[in-house]
């Protein structure tokens, strides 16, 4: 299998018969045959495959498993989220979607701007035919894919709600926080590639639930008209999901599996680094985060219904769904 290419070949598309537009808005990826085909996949995606071939059987897994075993459920749940919508309540809903949109916008971004330190002089092991070699192409196709995907999450909000008015306060600072150090061991440059990309790893593996929260959520004929319209456009972008956790893990399975070179140069085994990378970055998205993503969305519901004239029916009805 071709293991080698070109940074133009990783960001190549499909020759489509048709775009996709909706609204009259062009979204990227396409249709061949009837069938959407994700962007930039053309040669992206045999890539993929062919770098997870050469991997020892088992660290795929070993690297993905413990991260989806601890994938939170939503909140609001999609019972939830219906039932304040059947009450006319959809701030929160409206919320969200525009906070998925500005997510995924930004996801993609952050791994541009990693600066990629000089791997061959940081890992050890040889790296040629491997994603670790093509990851400046892989951090600009994912960072294009997102950039279309905050339009495509715009776009589902925008027809299931009927243009809704967009809450004031949602423009966050979505610049990194300073982070202390998590891998001490290694060259700071090096740590900081391993833990942006465990960090958007994690993201993605864990978006997979509010993603399937806003299909089905979204999907349902008696509360959203174009309710087939945006449950089709859902699945585009969880479709053009699959290359962005390939890649990733594909990488970190790779720097698992070699030696990596500590600060003074001594050979130190990606395993160790790799794994307590992922567990420190999943054990607080699972827990603080977690936490502090469902207190405060419990406080905008709170306050979207304060006012509601059968507020103690809909808070009851509520706590009983969750």
């Amino acid at each position: 299998m071709r293991l080698d290419y070109g940074r133009d070949e990783i960001l190549a598309e499909h020759r489509y018969e048709r775009p996709l537009v909706l609204d009259g808005v062009p979204c990227h990826g396409g249709f061949i045959d009837g069938r959407y085909v994700s962007p930039r996949t053309l040669w992206r995606a045999p890539a993929i495959e062919a770098w997870q071939s050469r991997l020892p059987a088992g660290e795929l897994v070993a690297v993905l498993d413990p991260i989806t075993a601890r994938v939170p459920p939503h909140f609001p749940s999609v019972a939830q989220t219906k039932l304040l919508v059947r009450y006319g309540v959809t701030v929160p809903l409206v919320r969200i979607l525009t906070i998925i949109a500005i997510i995924e916008g930004f996801g993609g971004e952050v791994l541009r701007l990693v600066r990629l330190p000089p791997l061959g002089e940081r890992v050890l092991d040889p790296i040629d035919g491997t994603a670790l070699a093509h990851l400046g192409a892989l951090f600009e196709a994912h960072a294009r894919d997102e950039a279309g995907h905050r339009r495509m999450w715009e776009l589902a909000r925008d027809i299931a709600l009927d243009r809704p008015s967009i809450p004031p306060d949602l423009a966050p600072n979505m610049t990194p926080a300073a982070a202390p150090r998590l891998l001490p061991e290694i060259p700071g440059d090096m740590e900081a590639l391993v833990l942006r990309m465990v960090g958007v790893l994690v993201v993605e593996v864990f978006a997979a639930e509010a993603f399937r929260w806003a299909r089905e959520t979204l999907g349902d004929a008696a509360l959203f008209r174009r309710h087939d319209e945006v449950r089709t456009l859902i699945g585009f972008i969880q479709q053009d999901e699959a290359p962005h956790v390939g890649y990733l893990a594909t990488a970190l399975a790779e720097l698992r599996c070699r030696r990596l070179g500590g600060e003074g140069g001594e050979p130190l085994p990606g395993r160790d680094l790799i794994d307590r990378a992922r567990d420190t970055i999943v054990g607080f998205q699972a827990g603080p985060r977690q936490r502090a993503n469902v207190a405060f969305r419990t406080q905008v519901i709170e306050r979207c219904v304060a006012d509601h004239p059968r507020r103690e029916a809909l808070l009851g009805e509520l706590r009983a769904v969750g």
